[in-house]
């Protein structure tokens, strides 16, 4: 049978990895990696925290990693942020294509994205594609009875946001947190462990934090990028941006004359 791609959940890069795994990689629990946002561009540390979180899994888990998917916020909830729409859907799923284009493990998903709705709810997102990835007869093939397992990646800034609509039932799942702040006073307010306390505060009649499900992975090289700050810049007619973007990103941005 020829292969047959799926136009919301890309599997060409899953099989591939799959398939030309050596023995050691092929007997560890095989894990995909799952990011959600708006990308509104996306810029470095999008990709830096699928390597980084990759890094630490597969050095103290165990685990392999054969795929990390982006998955771009429907337009509905982005136009509910940035009313001005300077950065259209298209747009958006373009820039990330060029980035993920050049990684033979990291790729883009818009499964979340045929959804238009104001909050996406994140455990329904993984969850649908736990489900097709373990059903679908290409990838099933490719893992020889084996199971995939789904992990929940996201930055600090981003897990204590109350307004992420499911993460509250992710309890199924292993999360990965990045650490991550935007300024020194938020590093304060919720550095170290503590985050651990406050998720816990915010969902405490409905989740119940299992130790061994979040994995908190410590950086010191992650509070100087930021969409926000990107958007700032270039209003700013500072061409420090383009030092935060990936530099095909940037030819999107120039050659399309998109403003923020």
């Amino acid at each position: 049978m020829d292969f047959q791609e799926n136009e919301l959940i890309p599997i060409k890069k899953l099989i591939n990895n799959l398939e030309n795994e050596n023995e050691n990689e092929s007997l560890k629990t095989q894990v995909i990696l799952l990011s959600c946002g708006f990308y509104y561009p996306i810029h470095k540390l999008h990709i830096k925290i699928f390597e980084d979180a990759k890094q630490h899994l597969e050095k103290e888990r165990n685990y392999k990693i054969v795929l990390g998917y982006l998955s771009p916020s429907p337009e509905k909830s982005v136009n509910k942020k940035h009313s001005n729409k300077t950065i259209t859907f298209d747009d958006r799923i373009n820039m990330i294509k060029r980035v993920t284009n050049e990684s033979p493990w990291i790729e883009l998903t818009t499964l979340e994205s045929e959804n238009d709705i104001d909050v996406p709810d994140h455990h329904q997102i993984i969850k649908n594609l736990s489900t097709f990835l373990n059903e679908d007869e290409q990838v099933k093939k490719a893992l020889k009875g084996r199971k995939l397992k789904l992990i929940y990646l996201f930055g600090l800034d981003q897990a204590l946001k109350e307004e992420r609509n499911g993460l509250k039932h992710l309890k199924d799942y292993e999360i990965v947190v990045i650490e991550r702040y935007l300024d020194s006073e938020i590093k304060n307010e919720h550095g170290g462990e503590s985050f651990k306390v406050e998720l816990n505060d915010m969902y405490k009649d409905e989740w119940k934090i299992p130790e061994n499900n979040i994995i908190f992975i410590k950086s010191n090289n992650n509070n100087e990028i930021s969409s926000s700050k990107i958007r700032e810049l270039f209003n700013n007619n500072d061409d420090k941006w383009k030092d935060l973007c990936h530099p095909k990103v940037v030819e999107y941005i120039e050659t399309k004359k998109i403003k923020f």
